[in-house]
């Protein structure tokens, strides 16, 4: 069974399928394969990552600086990228590069709408391998949930949705339709209601992680999206602020902790930025 990643979708790595070296510099700097998870509850493991292609939802961000950008990956929202590649090609690369680590995230896009994901999360789990999914949560899938470790919800904000009113002059060209398509897709209690409910039938671990640019965002996060939702503790909730630079991210970095604290929940930097800055593959 085929999967769709992005360019170079599984990374940072040095090796080959057969373990021999491959050429070029890795983007985060290091000699060796491997980075660490930048959010959240794993912050700071050891870890690879495999990026599949394809999102069912168009966020569009705006920055400090008024600029847009489509996505925070926006090479693979769209298919804008696309290698098509076996599973188990895939499991063998994780293997060839894992060395010490247990860690593997499979990251977007949206992953739970490729079938195949099962698959591979299954081959991984079945070397030994701990798995994070990372999703919009807007998709639920019974046999995939059955094989994460984590999975780490990220429900889009109002502020994700591509209005033509909030993108003027940021050159982020969204049409009427998508901005619709987006708004009517990305709250689903639902499928947040399912993934927390699978992580405690499976014993499991869960997370509901918070993009957010502003105080405002507080109100729909507690009285649209926590509201609804049972069996979640305040631990399991983490905020983490927009940005794509380290004076972004101080910006909006205080107000978060604050907020944070006061509730009970967690604050997640974004460490790849820190460390890495822009950087793809990191």
């Amino acid at each position: 069974m085929k999967i769709n990643l992005v360019e170079n979708g599984i990374f940072p790595i040095t090796k080959d399928v057969d373990g021999n070296l491959l050429e070029g510099a890795l983007d985060t700097g290091l000699s060796i394969s491997g980075t660490v998870q930048g959010e959240g509850k794993l912050l700071g493991t050891s870890c690879l990552f495999i990026r599949t292609s394809g999102c069912n939802l168009r966020c569009a961000w705006i920055g400090a600086d008024g600029n847009g950008s489509p996505c925070d990956t926006p090479y693979s929202s769209h298919h804008a990228e696309t290698n098509m590649m076996e599973v188990d090609d895939v499991v063998q690369l994780v293997h060839a590069n894992r060395g010490n680590m247990k860690y593997v995230v499979v990251s977007g896009g949206e992953p739970t709408m490729q079938k195949s994901v099962v698959e591979l999360l299954a081959k991984l789990q079945s070397i030994g391998m701990h798995t994070t999914v990372e999703t919009n949560a807007t998709i639920f899938n019974e046999f995939m949930a059955r094989h994460i470790n984590l999975v780490s919800m990220s429900p889009k904000l109002a502020s994700s949705t591509p209005w033509s009113d909030n993108l003027l002059n940021t050159g982020i060209d969204y049409s009427e339709h998508w901005a619709k398509k987006h708004e009517s897709k990305r709250r689903n209690i639902e499928v947040i209601q399912s993934y927390i409910d699978a992580a405690k039938q499976n014993g499991t671990d869960f997370q509901l992680k918070f993009v957010v640019q502003n105080p405002a965002d507080l109100e729909e996060i507690e009285n649209v999206f926590l509201c609804n939702p049972t069996g979640w503790m305040p631990d399991d909730v983490v905020l983490m602020p927009e940005g794509t630079s380290t004076e972004m991210l101080a910006d909006r970095s205080y107000w978060a902790i604050e907020a944070a604290i006061k509730r009970g929940w967690r604050f997640t930097p974004r460490l790849h930025i820190e460390l890495f800055g822009k950087a793809r593959a990191v």
